[in-house]
């Protein structure tokens, strides 16, 4: 039952404490509190653990002692939020005045510390509604954590699973396949004339189509199976025990039919086909990467030819590699040799006085045909090649070596640079970027280097080591596209961030999203709490930026502040920024 937050509700108190007269007189103050409190006493810690695992009503609060006959009354706190619930309060009623006890006891999980001298009928009522107030706002930061985690892995449209949830499904079936040998299948979907309809009947249609299309894929799958949209009209799916060519072929006809049905949206009849490739698990190894691109290469050829659907096979098949399909690694090579990688700058400013507070590095690339790749291409080639470290460490020396001849121009502002997770995993990591900030004359406070969110959940006992390291060294680590992985406000307790940024997906439903705006507030709450600064990406329009300030989210980056540009042009924007806010 849950009973805060309504002071004529009755509250259910557990007291364990051995002393007959403690417990009696702690018991009649609760019983002359303004609140309703029925209270169940406990003389041991023995009987304590009777009832709070036995058929006892839910205890709202629970006072404990310290020193019982039959053992340390702390040594209850674990059952208490296992058992009862993990934001029940525990109040320590005790003999002990020591200011270090107080401190371990908080620390160890209760809510507030009373030496049994102190006690008053005043006192204690004023501690169970600290005690309430306590575990609502407890309550609320787990649901709002919950809220933010399921968002952060599935679709905000049709809810489905996202990329990042999809792939750690996909790496927890290779796992099981490598230890048991179940076999499955990774299927890719493609939805053919999409655009048209976009294009044709605008973006409702469009989200209709695939709201519909998520719907009809769930509801026809068993519950062991993955169905998952990784962005604009592609899906994919995991289907378990599928081990032939021939079940896969089924499969993917039965997927097709059901993608073709017909869509009504506003008395309209819609119509999609779809283009299916299918990899087999273990057929074609035990890599989630190289599943997805198996399956992702037979998908396309499935859209080239005639057929809906096609299942990857080993014969005739040539060999596929996701990350160098045309000699991109090769040529990105003899860029890192010849120098011609750039970089774009993005301005982060203080949005209450338009005050530069830093920029962010970005990489961009224009091959040697002239096309540009796309950057998240370009960084996901890097980050599972032989070309990682050299890539990283070249790309510090370059933007240090621009920031060291501008700095004197940039007043106190900082640099960002983008690195990847497994770069912490590398031995003399620290070392080699701390060199590199010195032998540029550069200040380490003047330095953040920027990580995802999810790198620091994927191995958080050496990504912790590797950032005290880099905090002794005085250069900052700022956490991107928090929101967008596994997140968890546990985190930021536990690692040494300086700075702390809002993924853009919620700052891009920012105006008409309560949930968002309550998310951002209560993230400028936690950060203020711990002292770290928090950014928000993909600020757009005026509006979006005083609601941000507005709930004290003071630091921003975004289209609508300025778009990147290349690193000739910084001097001169800052310049022409600083006089139109000195005319301002």
């Amino acid at each position: 039952m849950d009973n805060q937050g309504n002071g004529n509700t009755e509250l259910f108190a557990l007291i364990v404490d051995d002393d007959d007269v403690d417990r009696e007189r702690l018991a009649r103050m609760l019983e002359r509190s303004s609140r309703s409190i029925h209270v169940v006493e406990a003389t041991s810690q023995a009987e304590a653990l009777e009832l709070i695992r036995g058929p006892a009503p839910h205890f709202d609060i629970v006072f404990l002692d310290f020193g019982l006959e039959d053992g340390d009354g702390r040594d209850l706190v674990p059952t208490i939020h296992g058992e009862i619930d993990p934001d029940c309060p525990i109040i320590a009623v005790t003999g002990f005045a020591d200011e270090l006890v107080a401190a371990a006891s908080i620390k160890s999980g209760m809510s507030e510390f009373l030496t049994k001298r102190s006690l008053s009928p005043e006192r204690v009522a004023a501690s169970v509604e600290e005690a309430i107030a306590w575990r609502s706002c407890r309550q609320e930061l787990r649901r709002t954590e919950e809220e933010l985690t399921h968002r952060s892995l599935h679709d905000p449209l049709t809810d489905l699973p996202n990329r990042t949830l999809f792939f750690d499904r996909l790496g927890q079936n290779c796992a099981r396949a490598k230890r048991s040998g179940d076999p499955f299948a990774v299927v890719m979907v493609d939805l053919d004339r999409f655009k048209e309809i976009n294009d044709t009947f605008g973006h409702a249609a469009g989200d209709a189509v695939l709201t519909t299309i998520g719907r009809r894929l769930r509801a026809n799958l068993r519950e062991v199976d993955t169905v998952a949209r990784l962005g604009g009209d592609e899906f994919a799916l995991l289907l378990q025990n599928v081990s032939t060519d021939d079940a896969a072929m089924t499969m993917a006809k039965k997927l097709a039919a059901l993608i073709e049905q017909p869509i009504v949206h506003e008395g309209r009849a819609l119509h999609v086909g779809c283009s299916i490739g299918i990899a087999l698990c273990p057929q074609f190894g035990l890599s989630p990467a190289g599943l997805v691109s198996v399956a992702d290469d037979a998908m396309y050829e499935a859209k080239r030819g005639t057929d809906t659907a096609v299942v990857a096979r080993r014969s005739g098949q040539r060999r596929i590699n996701l990350f160098d399909r045309s000699g991109l690694l090769e040529e990105l090579e003899e860029a890192l040799i010849d120098g011609s990688l750039q970089w774009h700058w993005q301005p982060k400013i203080d949005m209450r006085d338009s005050r530069v507070l830093g920029f962010e590095a970005l990489v961009r690339w224009r091959d040697p045909r002239g096309n540009d790749v796309p950057a998240d291409h370009l960084i996901q080639t890097v980050e599972q090649s032989p070309l990682l470290e050299d890539f990283t460490y070249h790309s510090l020396d370059r933007v240090l070596e621009q920031f060291a001849a501008l700095q004197g121009a940039l007043g106190h502002a900082t640099i960002c640079i983008n690195i990847s997770a497994r770069m912490l995993e590398r031995s003399g990591f620290v070392d080699k970027v701390t060199e590199c900030i010195a032998r540029h004359g550069v200040d380490p406070l003047r330095v953040t280097l920027e990580l995802t969110e999810t790198a620091l959940i994927a191995n958080p006992g050496q990504a912790k080591r590797v950032i005290e390291q880099l905090q002794d060294r005085q250069v900052g680590l700022s956490i991107d596209d928090f929101g967008a992985g596994f997140t968890s406000f546990g985190y930021l307790r536990e690692f040494a961030v300086s700075e702390i940024k809002i993924d853009r997906s919620y700052i891009r439903r920012f105006a008409e999203s309560r949930f968002d705006q309550s998310l951002v507030n209560s993230l400028v709450v936690l950060c203020e709490s711990l002292g770290i600064p928090l950014v928000a990406e993909g600020v757009e329009d005026a509006r979006t930026r005083d609601l941000l300030v507005s709930l004290g989210c003071h630091a921003g980056q975004g289209y609508g502040i300025c778009r990147p540009m290349p690193y000739d042009d910084v001097r001169h924007w800052i310049e022409r920024w600083n006089g139109l806010q000195s005319a301002a």
